[in-house]
């Protein structure tokens, strides 16, 4: 039975809790969606290490639980994968569960030669991308967009794919990059502009095996819901996506 916590502040979490188990990579997936702190790019670097800590002090309790105990950790957030990246050692000691951040899977990043990487104001000062893409890269944020999209404001959401790829042709960016996991809900709208696409959640995706999937249906999947704060756009984000799994998904708040 594969069992993951997932941690982000929105609807990029979701996302990706929501694929594990529609490609049946986990049984159950417990949500960490810190509702409370979104939106995690307009943050300073100090009030995003206490966050990070709050985190793994959660996981820490749970990995005294039996019953609680996961397979990994997924960071399905840039921006604190990037804060993770930069204190690992420190946090890598809380618990005892592998750690997969967003930037487990870059060396794709290398082969692109010239992406624009759309991510928080966070991860675009961390500059991160920038090195992983040996300075090839141009890193913009892309505030309005998540922001659009953490409130389920689709009309809003298009036409903001559609001026961000205009403007990505007109600079003959050879490749967007979705520097921030709430983006992973439009990659298909920028791939209908014509414009290539990499996405670092569905990297870790593809990198991602279940020893044996035989036994996961729809009486053995679990969503799980921690949210530290109002978590109605993450529900009803949910609820109208886990209609489209095969499987049954059942939705807990704990």
């Amino acid at each position: 039975m594969k069992s993951y916590l997932v941690y982000d502040s929105g609807i990029g979490g979701a996302w990706f809790s929501l694929e594990l188990l529609r490609r049946k990579k986990a049984h159950r997936v417990v949500f960490y969606a810190d509702t409370l702190n979104f939106p995690l790019g307009l943050k300073s670097e100090t009030e995003l290490y206490n966050i990070l800590d709050q985190f793994f002090g959660y996981a820490s309790v749970a990995a005294t639980k039996p019953a609680e105990v996961f397979d990994g950790i997924f960071l399905a957030c840039n921006t604190i994968s990037s804060v993770y990246l930069r204190y690992w050692p420190v946090f890598k000691k809380k618990v005892p569960f592998p750690i997969v951040h967003t930037y487990a899977y870059h060396n794709g990043l290398i082969g692109l030669p010239k992406p624009l990487i759309l991510a928080t104001e966070a991860t675009v000062r961390a500059r991160i991308y920038t090195y992983f893409t040996a300075g090839r890269g141009v890193e913009m944020p892309a505030t309005d967009l998540i922001e659009a999209l953490q409130q389920d404001d689709t009309q809003r959401a298009k036409g903001l794919v559609k001026q961000t790829a205009t403007f990505a042709r007109k600079e003959r960016f050879s490749h967007v990059v979705l520097g921030c996991t709430h983006l992973s809900e439009v990659a298909a709208l920028f791939e209908e502009e014509g414009l290539p696409v990499y996405d670092p959640l569905a990297q870790i995706l593809g990198n991602l095996k279940l020893d044996n999937d035989e036994g996961v249906g729809a009486n053995t999947q679990q969503l799980i819901l921690h949210a530290t704060g109002d978590y109605g756009d993450v529900v009803n984000y949910v609820r109208r996506k886990a209609a489209l799994l095969p499987e049954e998904v059942l939705l807990d708040a704990d």
